[in-house]
């Protein structure tokens, strides 16, 4: 399968939205509303007036704050893999893992926190294609590390847009922590502290 994988860009911002509006859920309408925001969430934002997740991502996107990548195929998406400087997931200091987030003081990661993958296009490689392409990347910008956030364990499919411990183990990635429901899977890059 021919597949374009691009870096998401303010430019690209209504092929991300109508990918979001219209086929990343179709097979699963209850996630509809999430835009791969989570991992942003701030904890002012409940101070703030109220917003749909769909106003935030696109405050973000034209802002530069959600980076990752769009995978297309015959000119449309099919995919989408959310990749950030870790120090971009307020998150993941907050509510995701904070226990990790002080061992990791002066290291430079690059952080997979989502995979989306239109549900018939599902099984052809495309989440193995975006992550070859961020860990790619990585190397180019000088990060030291790429991690992950799989759920390990038993779990029903839908948990693994996070990916999967055997994705990031394929694309040559270790278990670097384990907790009790999800993995960190990391793989060195190179670059310089």
């Amino acid at each position: 399968m021919e597949l374009d994988i691009h870096p998401l860009t303010p430019a690209l911002l209504n092929d991300y939205l109508h990918f979001f509006d219209h086929v990343a859920f179709t097979d699963h309408p209850r996630w509809a509303q999430c835009y791969c925001i989570h991992f942003h969430w701030q904890p002012k934002w409940d101070d703030e007036p109220p917003k749909d997740n769909r106003d935030r991502i696109i405050e973000h996107i034209n802002a530069g704050a959600v980076q990752g990548y769009l995978a297309y195929s015959g000119g449309n998406v099919v995919g989408w893999c959310n990749a950030n400087d870790k120090q971009n997931y307020v998150a993941l200091k907050y509510n995701v893992m904070p226990e990790l987030w002080e061992e990791n003081e002066g290291e430079k990661i690059k952080s997979v926190v989502c995979f989306l993958v239109a549900p018939d296009m599902r099984g052809q490689g495309i989440a193995t294609r975006l992550l070859e392409r961020v860990c790619a990347d990585a190397q180019s910008d000088g990060y030291q590390f790429v991690e992950g956030y799989p759920a390990s364990g038993s779990f029903e499919q839908y948990a693994a847009h996070h990916g999967t411990v055997a994705l990031f183990e394929k694309c040559g990635f270790i278990r670097h922590k384990e907790f009790k429901r999800d993995a960190v899977m990391r793989k060195a890059v190179g670059g310089q502290p």
